[in-house]
């Protein structure tokens, strides 16, 4: 009697671990898509962005009188045109006028206006990369475009970007065939997996789902907007940041956005996000090789690193200067420029996490007194009374 009942839960128990295993299957397919789809997106962004970068260096040296600007454009062209990455991965290159600059691989194109060019769906996809940038700066496009030495046509996300000095039109993209194919390999190595844990029982089964939890988990650690960490995740590793034994001190420093209530105030809330999330991205990127970014609240922001007060003011110049030289594109008439003031404090012996935030933050209370677009270090405003 007691082995049947025995049984019976082992059964129940068995059936209860299989159907969480499917449903944990299919979360973890949806899962694998959503972050293999996420990544190669956020991988041709990257490769755009980067190419964005040489262009406008080469427009700085036309202006400086180094180049002429066709000498310029032509030494962009020929530099790009070499350029791969992973599987298919290159750059093309067209004006607003739909006119193709540089493909790597359609040559007969080059010098042709294809405008009026469809897809096999009808789309009028050079019509789109224009219009997106046009409206928006960068954004994706999907359409169908034949593969390398490949006349057939197969589906393809772009991203593509405008560089306006120029009115040139830069993209790259993947196409969706590699993707699932990529895709299908992941999730038949991940039913594999599945089968594998299941047949190690429950304990398993629990592993990976305490596994998933943590993932999860470090997605909420992320602010949704800046991609910054939450503030809630400063409170929890900046005490221990603080503990740990490192050659150079801890220092806080402390970010605030210059005037942008008015940002909210002229341009809509909406807006206001956009110039948030870009000034995160110039705040990681002057920080480079420092992580540690968050998000504080609102406008404001903190970064954490192991550094000098001097090494802390020139990360900090390096973001107050790419703040202010950052033209934000509201419309084609409309454009206009922020700034950002920051504060530095560096731990000293004895000092609580709170304190340093504290105290970084009237720091940057001083930078704002004095005329805003400015970095206030504690060695500078030690011993003053509140302004």
């Amino acid at each position: 009697m007691r082995y049947s009942k025995f049984k019976k839960h082992m059964l129940t128990l068995s059936l209860v671990s299989l159907i969480s295993m499917v449903v944990l299957l299919f979360v973890i397919v949806w899962h694998l898509y959503s972050s293999i789809l996420k990544e190669r997106k956020i991988l041709i962004h990257s490769q755009v962005d980067t190419v964005m970068s040489l262009m406008h260096e080469v427009y700085e040296d036309a202006l400086e009188g180094k180049l002429t600007k066709a000498e310029a454009q032509h030494q962009f062209l020929e530099y790009i045109e070499k350029l791969k990455y992973s599987d298919n991965g290159y750059f093309w290159v067209l004006n607003t006028k739909g006119v193709m600059l540089m493909h790597p691989y359609n040559k007969s194109s080059v010098g042709q206006s294809l405008i009026h060019s469809k897809d096999k769906d009808g789309k009028f996809f050079v019509k789109a990369f224009i219009t997106t940038t046009q409206h928006s700066g960068s954004g994706f496009v999907s359409y169908y475009w034949p593969k390398p030495d490949d006349e057939v046509l197969a589906q393809k996300l772009s991203y593509v970007a405008l560089f306006k000095p120029w009115g040139w039109i830069v993209g790259t993209g993947l196409y969706v065939s590699d993707l699932n194919r990529e895709i299908v390999s992941q999730i038949y190595i991940g039913l594999l997996i599945i089968i594998g844990l299941f047949l190690l029982s429950i304990f398993v089964s629990l592993q990976l789902y305490k596994r998933y939890l943590t993932e999860l988990r470090e997605v909420a650690i992320f602010d949704r907007l800046t991609r910054l960490y939450r503030r809630s995740y400063l409170d929890e590793i900046g005490p221990r940041m603080l503990k740990e034994e490192h050659s150079l001190p801890l220092s806080v420093i402390f970010f605030d956005i210059d005037f942008f209530k008015k940002v909210n105030d002229q341009y809509g809330h909406n807006y206001g996000d956009n110039v948030l999330s870009a000034i995160s991205s110039i705040i990681q990127k002057e920080l480079l090789p420092h992580k540690n970014v968050f998000r504080y609240g609102g406008e404001e922001m903190v970064a954490l690193l192991h550094a000098t007060e001097e090494e802390c003011r020139m990360f900090a110049e390096k973001v107050r200067l790419a703040t202010a030289k950052h033209v934000f594109h509201y419309s084609d008439s409309e454009h206009f420029h922020i700034t950002i003031s920051a504060g530095v404090a560096v731990a000293s012996p004895q000092d609580s996490f709170s304190d340093m935030v504290r105290r970084a933050d009237r720091c940057m209370y001083f930078a704002k007194a004095r005329g805003r677009n400015k970095v206030v270090t504690e060695s500078e405003v030690r011993g003053l009374p509140e302004e």
